[in-house]
C-alpha cells in the first residue's frame, strides 16, 4: 500500500509537467544540475531550503496531529533523514548530483519535485 501511496505521489509531482499547471516550479532539475556542478551558493541554498521545508511541513503535520487527536490521520513522511546526521550542504548536493547523473531524461521536469525523489530514494522511510 505505502508503494502505491508513494507511486501515486511522485507521479501527481513529476509526472505533470509545469507546462500543465497554472503555476511552475522556479527551476527545473538542468538548471539546479547546473548550479551544482559549478559549486555555488546556488546550490546549496536550495538543497539546505528544501530540507528545511520539508522538516518544517513534519513538524506542522505533527503539531495538526496533536491537536486533531491520536485517531487523525495524516499524510505519510516519504522522506526519513537519520537524527543522528548533521546534514552539510556538500552531502546534499553529492546526492542530488548522481541521482541526476543517472537520470538526465528526467531533469526538464520542476526541480523540487525531482529532489524529492532523489532524497526520498536516499532516505527512504521504513
Amino acid at each position: 500500500m505505502r508503494g502505491l501511496i508513494v507511486g501515486l505521489a511522485i507521479y501527481m509531482t513529476v509526472g505533470v509537467g509545469a507546462e500543465e499547471r497554472s503555476i511552475g516550479g522556479f527551476l527545473d532539475g538542468k538548471k539546479l544540475l547546473e548550479f551544482c556542478e559549478e559549486e555555488n551558493n546556488k546550490c546549496s541554498g536550495y538543497l539546505m531550503g528544501f530540507v528545511d521545508t520539508m522538516v518544517l511541513t513534519e513538524n506542522m503535520l505533527n503539531a495538526f496531529g496533536k491537536i486533531l487527536g491520536p485517531d487523525a490521520k495524516r499524510p505519510l513522511t516519504l522522506i526519513c533523514f537519520p537524527t543522528s546526521l548533521s546534514f552539510e550542504s556538500a552531502q546534499l548536493r553529492r546526492v542530488w548530483m548522481k541521482w541526476a547523473e543517472n537520470h538526465p531524461g528526467q531533469l526538464q521536469r520542476t526541480a523540487s519535485a525531482l529532489v524529492l525523489v532523489a532524497f526520498e530514494e536516499a532516505w527512504p522511510c521504513e
